[in-house]
């Protein structure tokens, strides 16, 4: 479990308000904890769920901070230890089931394949019987993809599937969509992949920011160019080109670079991915942008000198 990942499921906690109660000190260091793992700081948040723990061991939000502080940086015997814990602390359902699912995603992350699988399906056991739609579809996508990372597709698209009719707004239905549509991807059936990647390309132009239309966007042209159908992938991924550089994206403008090229050597053209490989190199080095520059270099490295 990364530590973005953990920021996500931190914020979750911090507007579902499920994370902190009790008197106002201990209430406002476990609130600085979870907002330090959304900032990515683990140290910062461990510092704070220390301090709520030395004043109450068995606090269920500093607990629960701690063990994702130690599960966003793969100290996963920790992180269970923490979140453990927590558990034997709940005091309501809800409590219970957000535990779970994090419990569930150290298991995952630490590739304890089958005991993350039982710890969702409690998760979601709990959600239905509440009839809390909202934890039932997180159960369900993180059940998928569990299935997912252990190659059991079929099976992981089905949970996708039963999530996505559970989204309550076109945010959720996008991230349900484009989960979908990349498993669809990885079977083969790339006809479904992009029926589906469509339908979240259209939430995300409707309620989405620019960073998720234009990753929308991006996955659309590679289930093209997977497809082979490469003048819809170059105008899929040209449309993000020139959005970027219309509103300033030089993150995405080298991104787009980067599937552009991905297309081009698909439909046997090294030389012009070459060029844009090399552009959306520059690009990668004005902004910092290590991780995206690296995957670069890999392609280009592939490519005929």
């Amino acid at each position: 479990m990364n530590l973005a990942y953990s920021s996500a499921l931190a914020a979750l906690l911090m507007s579902s308000g499920l994370a902190y109660a009790g008197n106002t000190d201990i209430e406002s260091k476990v609130k600085y904890c979870n907002q330090s793992i959304v900032d990515g700081n683990a140290s910062k948040a461990l510092a704070y769920a220390e301090q709520v723990l030395k004043q109450d061991k068995n606090n269920h939000g500093a607990l629960l901070c701690k063990g994702q502080a130690y599960g966003g940086t793969g100290q996963f015997n920790e992180a269970l230890a923490a979140l453990q814990a927590a558990e034997k602390n709940t005091s309501t359902v809800a409590d219970h089931i957000v535990t779970l699912i994090l419990i569930g995603n150290v298991q995952k992350s630490a590739k304890q394949y089958p005991e993350a699988l039982n710890t969702f399906r409690q998760s979601l056991v709990m959600s239905q019987a509440e009839k809390d739609k909202h934890f039932e579809r997180i159960s369900l996508n993180l059940i998928g993809e569990t299935l997912v990372d252990t190659n059991q597709l079929e099976a992981g698209l089905e949970s996708y599937l039963q999530g996505s009719k559970l989204a309550a707004n076109n945010n959720e239905r996008a991230n349900n969509y484009a989960r979908i549509a990349d498993t669809y991807s990885t079977l083969e059936k790339y006809d479904q992949a992009i029926e589906y990647q469509i339908k979240a390309v259209l939430m995300e132009q409707q309620s989405g920011d620019l960073n998720h239309f234009a990753n929308a966007s991006l996955e659309l042209g590679r289930f093209y160019t997977a497809a082979k159908d490469y003048p819809n992938a170059e105008k899929h991924i040209n449309k993000i080109i020139q959005l970027s550089k219309d509103q300033g994206g030089a993150f995405w403008e080298a991104k787009s670079y980067y599937y552009l090229a991905l297309a081009k050597v698909a439909n046997n053209q090294p030389e012009a991915a070459k060029k844009l490989l090399t552009d959306a190199q520059h690009i990668c080095r004005d902004i910092d942008a290590e991780s995206l520059n690296n995957e670069i270099s890999h392609v280009l490295n592939k490519l005929p000198k």
